[in-house]
């Protein structure tokens, strides 16, 4: 469009609009060259050209974009312009929900739209700006007389309607200031020494609202300590030569109530042309809980500054906004570095710093949160130093944007070089433990062959006593005298008993050993085999046994029997003269919540055998299980006393355990406990 010949009078002129329509490529344009554009576009657009008032219009289907001069400073510098040529929802999209539904409904009803004072952000000078608008919006006809587009007469209102917040800012700040900042403000007058005060101050000092105050009130209310340093700094106020401003702290006390407030009082007096103070006004600011709070925070840096663990605050721009004395020293930082200027690369090995960028801030910045082992480097020794390393989000409180990232490390390096320590003294015990537990193996080994031998070369000349004695009483009884006979009595019941407690320390002796092969055993089956072979003994005691339905478990079969057999064979020997005697086998699966004495929250098959015996007393429950542990006279029964020890260790072979409970001449219970994953 460079050739001027022809073409519309608003393209002819040297304005920035005009120059940059020429110069534009409109076959790119959905309204195509301004050669065949209708002539109520080129009307309108001569109109709104030759205007000084902003003006914009959107014409057509596409609603293509056109502005004058005047309107172009409303666009900024970097922002929307050039808009020329652009369909509406390209120009005006971040703003398209307000202003689309308003030109559809010019354009479907041709009635003009007006607003002012209208608050439309768009984009310009490079960000989003808070701009207010006074627009109408009317409907413009084609050659036709066709509702074709919309013209846009506006003026951009931003400067006067801030000028007026800022003057409705300006008339509210004073009352706004102090109800928001719960502020007491007073006014003396210094001739009189007379106050004017708000009622919020008139509470604090404990005076009602219609009483008058005097400087004097006002002084008297003050701490003792804090008087005459406040009496000196109000007098130098109301000196022309200080200027008349006053900025003083300090504590007051409500008469009525004696509640103590630390204040802030600023004011300012003013002079007349003989440099007397005509006024003296301010506001009196309570700044309890900052004075505690400011007093908390000196403390709390005293604390950060003294502990011996590096902290520090990591700006989100990735620089230094705080490191303590503790972390300088550990980082190899002078103590008057301007930490803001050391890049955090500096602190760490490339992987190290891969892993923070990578790992650790995006933890913190999604969850809140890291921490792990980690390392740092020492600038000046270049050493890696392991630490235990804490990272907190810190967020705004007001708007819970994060703003940076708290870390608390602990030097660990005398906790590794303990830990390698201990790992090694572990490894060394566990080599120990092997050892010594290979050495018990061959131990055990040796003790069971021990005891098969030992028992086998005891029993023999035990056989042959039995022997010779049944010889003499067959060829020499009669001749013996009565004493004689007695001894030979005692001889063959020591014998027996000897016999017997060989049999069971042999018993006990293969108790002690869990590896003969597991199989399932249907403790119904062994139950019952031990009662046919004991069914003598059962009938000798008038005996009787109630048998329930028993599980089968996974266990070693010999060791069940002898585990039966001692229980059956103790009920039938503890049995009460004169009563008939009672034996019940009972079974059910029960867990850490039906029976106190599980101790974890395992499974079990809990048999127990119950008898109406002589039983013994509840003080021997755990007792009796003691090896060679005897409740009675060798003479009043028989036994070794090892019995109820072999029951134990076959219960700990099996993974489980057994209790009892005895009641006095009232019978005993025991309770076997197997685990129900082995059945």
């Amino acid at each position: 469009m460079q050739n001027t010949l022809n073409l519309p009078p608003f393209l002819t002129g040297d304005s920035e609009i005009a120059t940059l329509m020429r110069t534009m490529d409109w076959s790119r344009c959905p309204i195509g060259s301004p050669d065949n554009w209708p002539q109520a576009l080129n009307s309108k657009l001569n109109t709104i050209m030759g205007s000084a008032f902003p003006m914009f219009l959107f014409w057509g289907d596409e609603l293509v974009c056109f502005y004058n001069d005047a309107f172009r400073p409303s666009l900024g510098v970097d922002g929307k312009h050039p808009g020329i040529g652009k369909t509406a929802r390209e120009v005006w999209s971040d703003i398209w929900d307000f202003i689309g539904p308003l030109i559809d409904q010019v354009m479907t009803t041709g009635k003009p739209v007006w607003f002012e004072d209208q608050y439309v952000p768009f984009y310009r000078n490079g960000r989003i700006e808070d701009i207010y608008w006074t627009f109408s919006y009317s409907a413009v006809t084609d050659d036709s007389n066709k509702i074709s587009g919309v013209v846009v007469v506006c003026t951009e209102t931003t400067e006067k309607v801030n000028l007026f917040k800022k003057l409705e800012e300006s008339n509210n700040l004073y009352s706004f200031a102090i109800d928001a900042s719960e502020l007491g403000t007073w006014d003396l007058d210094p001739k009189t020494n007379k106050f004017v005060a708000n009622n919020r101050l008139k509470e604090w000092f404990g005076l009602d609202p219609e009483d008058e105050i005097d400087l004097s009130v006002a002084i008297g209310s003050m701490a003792a300590s804090d008087r005459e340093r406040v009496t000196t700094t109000i007098a130098k106020a109301l000196d022309y030569t200080t200027g008349g401003y006053y900025d003083v702290e300090y504590t007051i006390s409500n008469a009525k109530t004696g509640q103590e407030r630390i204040v802030r009082a600023k004011g300012k007096a003013t002079f007349n042309e003989l440099n007397e103070a005509i006024r003296f006004n301010g506001t009196l600011q309570d700044i309890t809980a900052e004075v505690i709070a400011r007093e908390d925070a000196r403390k709390l840096s005293i604390l950060v500054e003294n502990s011996v663990d590096l902290m520090a605050i990591l700006k989100l721009d990735g620089k230094n906004a705080y490191i303590n004395k503790a972390g300088k020293e550990l980082l190899g930082i002078d103590a008057s570095a301007d930490i803001t200027e050391i890049p955090i690369a500096d602190f760490h090995t490339p992987e190290q710093l891969a892993f923070v960028m990578s790992e650790i801030i995006p933890s913190v910045m999604s969850t809140g949160k890291w921490s792990g082992e980690f390392a740092i480097r020492n600038g000046k020794t270049g050493e890696i130093i392991p630490l235990y390393n804490n990272c907190h989000r810190i967020d705004n409180p007001k708007t819970g944007e994060p703003i940076g990232i708290g870390t608390v490390m602990r030097d660990i390096r005398a906790e590794l070089d303990a830990r390698n320590n201990l790992e090694k003294q572990v490894k060394e015990r566990t080599i120990e433990l092997l050892k010594l537990n290979e050495e018990l193996k061959r131990k055990n080994k040796d003790l069971a062959s021990f005891a098969f031998v030992s028992s086998h070369d005891l029993q023999e000349p035990l056989r042959k006593i039995n022997t010779f004695i049944s010889r003499i009483e067959e060829e020499e009884m009669d001749d013996l005298n009565e004493n004689n006979k007695l001894y030979f009595g005692k001889i063959k019941g020591s014998v027996k008993r000897m016999q017997t407690l060989i049999s069971d320390l042999l018993d006990y002796s293969r108790a002690n050993t869990d590896q003969e092969q597991s199989e399932e055993v249907n403790l119904n089956d062994i139950v019952n085999d031990i009662c046919k072979e004991l069914a003598y003994k059962f009938e000798h005691t008038d005996a009787k046994l109630d048998l329930n339905i028993l599980p089968t478990i996974n266990g070693i079969a010999f060791q069940i029997r002898q585990l039966f057999a001692n229980l059956i064979t103790n009920s039938l020997k503890f049995s009460r003269s004169g009563h008939s005697l009672q034996i019940g086998i009972e079974s059910e699966i029960v867990t850490a919540e039906s029976d106190s004495f599980i101790p974890d929250s395992g499974e079990f098959h809990r048999i127990s055998v119950i008898d109406n015996g002589i039983g013994f007393q509840s003080a021997y429950n755990e007792k009796i299980f003691e090896v060679f542990q005897r409740l009675h006279s060798r003479d009043a029964y028989e036994g070794t006393g090892i019995g109820l020890s072999i029951c134990k260790k076959i219960m700990e072979n099996h993974q489980g355990f057994i209790r009892a409970e005895g009641f006095e001449n009232k019978g005993a219970t025991f309770h076997l406990y197997f685990p129900t994953q082995n059945g």
